[in-house]
């Protein structure tokens, strides 16, 4: 018990030697980052794509769990698997459908004024 407390204190110090060595990086390189998007706004990476694809990783470890839940302990529970399969990633695709078409319902709204009505009015607009 006492190599473990001992090991663990060691692996924290070990961490913030290295953040501490490396800070200026870290500056430097979020610098950079501010001055690259300022200069190309269209490059940021929205809130969304990383909240779904931290979604989807959490998910796909969990997904390789039951895999193994699946192929070393009990096979009969491969329905539970399939279903957890197609559950979250279907909803987790179709949300960011969902707010993609939003957005770009009011891109087109704001790219012709001339248009009127709310957004689920458009949502039925094809060429």
């Amino acid at each position: 018990m006492k190599s473990l407390i001992f090991f663990i204190i060691g692996f924290a110090l070990a961490l913030a030697v290295l953040f501490l060595w490396n800070l200026q990086y870290f500056r430097q390189r979020r610098k950079k980052r501010k001055e690259e998007l300022q200069e190309h706004p269209e490059r940021k990476t929205s809130a969304t794509k990383i909240i779904i694809f931290s979604i989807l990783a959490t998910y796909y470890i969990a997904f390789a769990v039951g895999v193994w839940v699946v192929v070393t302990k009990d096979f009969y529970q491969l329905s539970v698997l399939l279903t957890f399969v197609g559950g979250v990633t279907a909803a987790a695709v179709a949300f960011y459908c969902w707010k993609a078409k939003a957005e770009n319902l009011l891109k087109i709204k704001a790219a012709y004024p001339e248009l009127s009505g709310t957004l689920s009015d458009f949502s039925g607009m094809t060429q």
